[in-house]
């Protein structure tokens, strides 16, 4: 797998464990952004709101590094958040979040009992969910005339990018992802094939 490539879920995953009285619902879900996190947290307590414990971590992409969190949600720190997190790293998994609802069933587990169920459903959760490899993508901002529209659909074919035409008042204009190990070239090739009339620049996250 290339730095450019990254392991994500195509869909949710569930299970449910018991250990001692207790039960424990993992759901495992692809997600996007923070705010994607909080909703998706939101939806599992009011789904499950008679639960006493809704522990979870999260892995999304940051560029080319990854944002981490984990939360034990009351549970004794360490025992839940943290064994979660473990095993979406197990699996390099990246826009990934997995909840682990737990209902009490009247005896403690313990610490190391916790962080094994909580790991155990977190693990199960995410085993029952389809796993893909994905291609990073890079997005950049082209401006060009209407004559030379034809070069950035040409290129784009050439580069397995993406045209999205934007409203402009002034020629013609367009947000194009590409690949993101393929950025510069395309760019290059944008401005030789036009002889420098096409404008290219990066679009920052």
């Amino acid at each position: 797998m290339s730095s450019h490539d990254y392991l994500t879920l195509s869909g949710p995953g569930n299970a449910q464990t018991r250990v001692l009285g207790s039960r424990f619902l993992g759901t495992a879900l692809p997600v996007s952004s923070e705010n994607d996190v909080t909703s998706r947290l939101e939806e599992e307590k009011k789904r499950y709101h008679d639960a006493t414990h809704w522990c979870y971590a999260f892995r999304l992409r940051d560029g080319e590094s990854a944002v981490e969190r984990a939360s034990d949600a009351g549970e004794p720190h360490g025992t839940a958040g943290s064994p979660i997190l473990r095993e979406i790293r197990r699996r390099e998994l990246i826009d990934c979040l997995v909840i682990v609802t737990r209902y009490f069933g009247g005896t403690k587990l313990g610490t190391g009992g916790l962080a094994r169920a909580y790991g155990q459903c977190a693990a199960s959760a995410l085993d029952a969910a389809p796993i893909v490899r994905k291609r990073m993508m890079a997005h950049v901002l082209v401006n060009c005339s209407p004559d030379d529209q034809r070069i950035v659909y040409h290129v784009a074919r050439r580069f397995e990018a993406i045209v999205h035409p934007e409203s402009s008042a002034d020629g013609a204009a367009f947000r194009v992802d590409v690949p993101a190990d393929r950025l510069e070239t395309l760019a290059q090739a944008l401005r030789d094939e036009s002889r420098g009339r096409v404008n290219v620049r990066e679009e920052k996250p």
